[in-house]
């Protein structure tokens, strides 16, 4: 049970070798996920792609697998998933491929209109404003560039019976459907794209920032 309570805590901000253990695990677990939300976009090969809370780093991997000609960045707020990711993605990032910084969502050490695609695995329950890290994930966006978001939990009725308590361990702020389309439309983002899957409690949300 103590060991149980540690782990969930450590979702928000890996740290020490039980971060490193929990990074490795997401990296098998998230899969899935990352499969079916990428399923919701058409990926050039060209693009120049931001992954926010890359944690282990396999997301990177297959984000650049897919853009091959292109360069996918990451940042995370934890200095040790940033090391392993680092660690992880080494090729990539020797051969100019890929870049990963230590950051917050809520600064991110971008240019405006630098990316065409942002993508948000599993993280956004820990960001402390939503509309303040939508506001700035859109600042960095190139014009009609997408923004992912994908998640394991969502708010649906059959969440507190899922997942309740261990969100709570975790401390993590899970949203539904239509608190997503309000967090975006008040960051300055049009009409979202969600799709759910009910039997593993996924969402995704695909969005494209504004034209110029």
């Amino acid at each position: 049970m103590v060991l149980r309570d540690a782990m969930f805590r450590q979702f928000r901000r890996p740290t020490g070798w039980l971060g490193k253990l929990i990074a490795v695990g997401m990296n098998i677990e998230h899969a899935g996920l990352w499969r079916w939300a990428l399923e919701h976009i058409s990926l050039q090969p060209d693009s120049v792609i931001l992954d926010i809370g890359c944690g282990g780093g396999k997301s990177i991997e297959v984000l650049a697998r897919r853009a091959r000609h292109g360069k996918v960045y990451g940042i995370d707020y934890s200095k040790d998933m940033v090391q392993t990711s680092s660690f992880l993605n080494r090729g990539l990032i020797r051969s100019g491929r890929a870049e990963i910084r230590h950051a917050s969502v809520s600064r991110l050490p971008f240019s405006d209109d630098s990316f065409d695609l942002v993508v948000c695995f599993e993280c956004c329950y820990f960001w402390p404003e939503m509309i303040e890290s939508l506001t700035e994930i859109r600042r960095v966006l190139k014009p009609n560039g997408l923004l992912l978001i994908a998640n394991e939990v969502c708010r649906d009725p059959r969440f507190d019976e899922r997942n309740a308590t261990w969100a709570r361990l975790a401390n993590m702020q899970v949203y539904g459907s239509q608190e997503y389309r309000v967090f975006l439309s008040r960051a300055g983002f049009g009409a979202a794209q969600i799709d759910t899957r009910p039997e593993r409690n996924w969402i995704v949300v695909v969005v494209a920032a504004p034209a110029l």
